[in-house]
Order: structure tokens, then sequence, then C-alpha cells
């Protein structure tokens, strides 16, 4: 059953999206949400080092913050859409949902690529059940969970707190998180139900940083204190009405520290990386071990790396972020008949932001307000639909519809026996939008203008508006095909993705190039964040599922992703690098030049897996894959030059991880198990 592709539970073959859902409770020694996302056709996970490093999602090759996270319904993503994935813990979540393809008609403006639902464990058992695990292994990790829940009355509890420590392979990679759960729920009457769901995170991790760019560690740590919670209401007033009130809450708090300059220390009066009290280049800087860095595509550049340290900085650093986010949604369903569902739902969003950087502190304070509505059905047992919009106010960009229709058609309808046991063919189109971040808004021409002594007047005379809303859209159609009854499952389909008006930023020259009157760019002291940016993303996504018999299954997937850079006023692209080595490649050092793959993205992508059970134990294994994509090393050269910067197709190199579970009953109380990780001891670095 599926709730992300209708916004009404909709058993997930009638469709017409490409949905997948996770039974969570099937991998109980998964660490993370992502482990077994990763096990699911077109999500990309990037991970910049080893366990506890920042990790995002690319999802069908949209952006990495273009995934709207839900938790129980409740958005937890910070304020612009990002979600940092190695702090989500799998503790405590019994269900994940991802709904592929841009969807705000149900989920507001952060679900411009797809949608990940994740669902709190309940409570089913009627005397209490009490789980304890414990794990160690190399690498110093260590791994405890214990859970609580059970059912009494007309109350339902559940509870779990798990703690995860690791030193890593690397220096300062040490890596700790505590992950506590809350689940309790209420029957006031048979048709009413409230329920209320905290979930808190503390982490705090080393950032080593690049060490094959640097060869020497950075010494910067992060620490990370999350709150999530909810508080539901839902009245089942008839067979026919269902409504459901909801208050949610998201605190993000994040602090990075830089407690003093890593590198060598170097006098070198011919560097651009750092400059004296006068403003003259030259001052002592920092810099990496030598090192030799090749990329998967056949090049290499040697020398030492700019460690972003100046002599004359203060330290320690410190970068502070704050979130808070609340949430008020109200919805209700009419089913007048199968052929009929009709959905109104309303949702307003407080957003407060502040990032206390040591040099530019910036803040923001956004109301946005959602009007949804949504209509479902079936006619004759064979198509199911679904149509809807949002009807949004955002305090940044105001109004700005989002439609999505989805169709589902059984050629040959399902049936228990038969080698072909049911053809549905599906077609999906929708929209999605995606706010800016704070600094995307403060960083925008509308707001650096605004405070100027004659902002005001610019802003009038040129008809200067707040950063646009980036856009998305998405065709899609597919076949889901049942194999020998009930036994195999095949689904693929082609998809069209389209990100236009995304948000980049752009340096005074190029703002003239895109059309800004001379007069407000002369007013700027430095670029600005503007809607420049477009880009698109198509291809083919599949997967198989196939019980070969009652003890043996399997499952797989693959993804071909063909995404190009359409148009881009970036630096970049205004003026590439050039590495001397490679005097005839135009490199991109921070963004992906035109006509060019976005970073990071693998033009190839899957996932396997093979499960062996018996009554008493079972095996488990695992593998996914990457192939080479497009990147950038990001570095500036002890002179302040492109020497380190490698050409940017297929940078990156493929990867492959492969991952054995092992679980034995030793009687009804207790159990052994054993999981083992990169079992082909591979290297990988983006």
């Amino acid at each position: 059953i599926t709730v992300t592709a209708s916004g009404i539970p909709t058993p997930e073959a009638q469709t017409g999206a490409s949905t997948t859902v996770v039974d969570q409770t099937l991998y109980p020694h998964a660490l993370n949400i992502q482990d077994t996302l990763r096990q699911v056709s077109g999500l990309q996970f990037v991970t910049s080092g080893q366990r506890g490093a920042v990790t995002t999602l690319f999802e069908l090759g949209g952006n990495s913050n273009a995934t709207d996270v839900l938790l129980d319904g409740i958005p937890i993503n910070d304020i612009g859409g990002l979600v940092n994935f190695a702090y989500l813990a799998a503790n405590g979540i019994s269900q994940a949902e991802i709904y592929r393809g841009p969807n705000s008609a149900l989920y507001g403006a952060d679900a411009s690529a797809g949608v990940v639902a994740l669902t709190t464990a309940r409570g089913t058992t009627q005397k209490p059940l009490l789980q304890y695990a414990i794990d160690a292994g190399n690498f110093g990790t260590y791994h405890q969970e214990a859970s609580l829940g059970g059912v009494h009355n007309a109350f339902d509890y559940f509870g779990d707190f798990a703690r995860i420590d690791t030193s890593n392979s690397y220096p300062n990679s040490t890596f700790h998180n505590v992950s506590s759960v809350a689940n309790l729920g209420y029957a006031l009457t048979p048709h009413t139900q409230v329920r209320a769901t905290v979930h808190r995170i503390a982490a705090a991790t080393g950032e080593p940083n690049a060490i094959l760019f640097y060869g020497i560690p950075d010494n910067q740590y992060l620490n990370e204190h999350d709150l999530y919670g909810s508080a539901t209401i839902e009245h089942q007033s008839s067979d026919k009405l269902n409504t459901i009130a909801q208050y949610g809450l998201v605190r993000l708090r994040l602090l990075n520290t830089d407690p003093a300059p890593a590198g060598i220390l170097t006098d070198n009066p011919n560097n651009y990386n750092c400059y004296d009290d006068l403003g003259n280049p030259g001052a002592p800087e920092y810099l990496g071990a030598p090192v030799t860095i090749h990329g998967a595509n056949g090049t290499s550049a040697s020398g030492q790396a700019f460690f972003n340290n100046c002599a004359n900085y203060s330290f320690p650093i410190t970068t502070a972020t704050l979130t808070n986010r609340d949430f008020f949604s109200g919805q209700s369903s009419y089913k007048s008949s199968d052929k009929l569902v009709a959905l109104f739902a309303f949702r307003y969003e407080s957003e407060r932001g502040y990032s206390a950087y040591d040099y530019s502190p910036q803040s923001a304070h956004r109301g946005n307000y959602d009007y949804i509505v949504q209509t479902s059905g079936n006619l004759s047992n064979r198509l199911y639909y679904s149509a809807g919009a949002d009807l949004p106010k955002n305090s940044i960009f105001g109004f700005q519809p989002t439609p999505h229709a989805t169709a589902a058609y059984y050629l040959v309808k399902p049936t228990a026996t038969g080698l072909l046991a049911g053809t549905k063919m599906r077609f999906n189109y929708s929209q999605g939008i995606l706010e800016p971040t704070i600094a995307e808004q403060r960083e925008s021409i509308y707001d650096l203008l605004a405070p100027l002594p004659n902002g005001q007047q610019l802003i009038a005379q040129y008809n200067i508006s707040p950063v646009g809303a980036q856009q998305a859209r998405t065709y899609e159609a597919g076949v889901d095909q049942h194999l020998i009854g009930t036994r195999m499952l095949l689904h693929g389909g082609y998809y069209h993705n389209q990100f236009s008006n995304q948000i980049e930023y752009v340096e005074p020259q190029a703002l003239l190039q895109v059309g800004v009157p001379p007069a407000v760019v002369q007013a700027l002291t430095f670029g600005a964040y503007i809607n420049s940016l477009s880009f698109s993303a198509q291809g083919v996504e599949t997967s198989a599922e196939y019980r070969v018999t009652d003890r043996i299954y399997v499952r797989g997937g693959y993804t071909v992703l063909n995404a190009k850079v359409q148009k881009s006023f970036s630096s970049d692209n205004s003026s590439p690098s050039h590495n001397p080595k490679y005097p005839n490649t135009p490199i991109g050092a921070y963004s992906p030049l035109a006509g060019q793959r976005p970073f990071r993205r693998a033009p190839n992508s899957g996932y396997y897996e093979v499960i062996y059970a018996r009554p008493r134990w079972y095996m488990q294994m695992t593998g996914e894959f990457a192939g080479r994509r497009d990147d950038s090393t990001f570095l500036t050269d002890a002179d302040g030059g492109p020497s380190l910067l490698l050409p940017n197709r297929n940078l990156d190199p493929a990867y492959q991880n492969i991952s054995l579970t092992t679980h034995y009953r030793i009687n009804r109380h207790i159990s052994t198990y054993t999981v083992m990780n990169n079992l082909l001891s591979q290297h990988s670095q983006q």
C-alpha cells in the first residue's frame, strides 16, 4: 500500500507513477536508511567520505536538494531542500515509500525530483515486546539498539534507542550517532485515533576532507542535533469520509568547527590564494603534501593543493546553522464510489532559518500556503487514474501552481496462475517546484539591492523580482508485467525530466549577458544568484523481482541516465579553466559546462539482492554499482592556478559495493547475526 502516489492509501498495483514500497522490517540489521534505499532503481547516493560523511541523494538526475523526504508525513528537509542521509538512522522505521518524479501537486515546494516517505514503527503485540541487539566490528565499530513496543486496549506504544560509534579507517573520521524514537497512539473511539511521534538525532563526526587530494587530513569536525515530531488526529466519519489534521515540527542544529589551520605553512610570494592586510597577494599559505591525482578518464595532475587556510586567518573558525520549520495541515477525502475519490488539503508552513558564518550571517523567515485538490478512482477495475494540483502561495515567489496526472491500465488483469499473469501500462505527468536556500535568497539581486540607498528605486525602475521558483517537469511511460502467476514482476519505463529556471551564482559580466541592466550590475559589489540554469535528464529505469523457490528470492534493477546541461551562465561557463597540461580542454572548476553532464550523476547504475531463507536462518547478499561520473577536483594549486584541475568527463571512477548478512535463530529468544560490508574491499572517492 502506498500513499505518496495519490495522497490516500492505494495498492501499489493501482498507481500510474513509478513507486516502490520498501518494508524496512525485512532489513533489521541496516544501520542507515540509505543502506536500503540504495536497493531502489533511479536513486544514486553520493558520500563524501566514510560512514558518517555527508551523504546526498540524486533522484532520476535531479539535484541533491530536489527530493522531498517525509517522516510520518512531515517534510524533514532543510530550507531549500537539502537532506544529509548520513544521520538518518534506520532504527524505528518500519517502511519507506519512494516516488520517482516531481510531485509538488501533493507535497509542495521541495518535491521537484521525487519523494521519500518514511513511516515510524508501531507496537503490535498484546504483550510488551523487548528487543536488544549488540554488535562490534573492525575500525573500532560498536553498535547497539534496544526497542520496546506493544498494545494495551486502545493504546499502542513503541520506543527505540540506537547508537553507533566507529573510528573508520582514515584519520579524523571518528563518527558517532545516537538516534531515539517514540511513537504513541490512542483510539479515542472506534472511528477516531490520535498519534504522536518523535525522532531525535545527536551525531558528531570528524571531517578529514579529501585525503587523496591533500595528502594530509583536515582537523575540522561537525556536530549535529536534529529533532522531528508530529501530532496527528484522524477521524473516519464513515466508509466514505476520512479527515486528518496534523502538526509537525523540524528542528535542525549544526555546528562546524575548524579549530586550527591544517597543512604545511609555506611562504610563497607568487601565490594568489592569500592576501596581506593591505590587499597584496603572496601572504603565507597552508598547502597539502605533494600528491599525484589520477582521474578515471586517464588524466593526472601533480602538485600541492591550497588548503583554503592562510597564515593571517583567525582560528577557530565556526559555522552554525539553525533551522526551525512548523507545519499545520488538514486533509479530507471523500469516496463517492470506486470510480471517484476526491481529496482536499490545506497546509501552512512556517520556516525560520539562520546561518552564522564568521564572515556573513544570514537569516530568513517565510510563511508558505498550499491548497491541494485531487481526484482518483478506477473504471471497470481496469483503468486507474489520479489527477490534481497544488495552488501554493509562497512567500518568496508567490503563486506557482503545479498539476499532475497519472493513469494505469491493465491490458491483462492479474491472475494467480499463467505465464502472462498481468500486464499494466502506466503513464505519469507531473510538475515540481523548489524554493531557494537562505543563501540563494539573501544573495539574489532583489535582496542585495533592497538595503542599498538607491536599491528600492532600481527595483521599481527595472521591475526586479525576488528569486523565482525552480521548476521541474516529467513525462513517464512504462509497463509492469507479472510472470508465472505472482512469482515474478518486471518493471520498466522511460522518463524524461526537465529541470528549468534553476538557481546558480552568476558573476557581474555574465549578469550583463543574461540581460540584467548595467545600472543594476553596477550597484552590486559582486555577482548574484539568479534563475538561469537548465538541464534535462532522461533514460530508462527497470527492476525485476523473482521468487525462485519458497527459499530463494532475487531482485535487481538497472537505470540508464542521460543528463545534459542545456543552459548555464556560471563563472565556469563564462570563463572555463584550462589546465596547462590539457590546454585544449575547457574545465568547469566548480560547476558543469553547458553541453556536459551535471556532476556526480552516473549514466549507468543498478543494484541486486539475493535472499536464501530457511526456518531458523537466512543469508542475504546485496550489491550496488555505478558507472563513471563527471565531476571536478575543485582544487586550487599553490600559486592559485588550475594545474590540479582535471577534465570533467568521467572523472570519478566506477564502483561496486557488495554486502553479506547472515542471521541464525538459536531459540525463540536469541539470534546471532553477522554483517559484512564492502566484501571486495574497493576504494572509491568522489
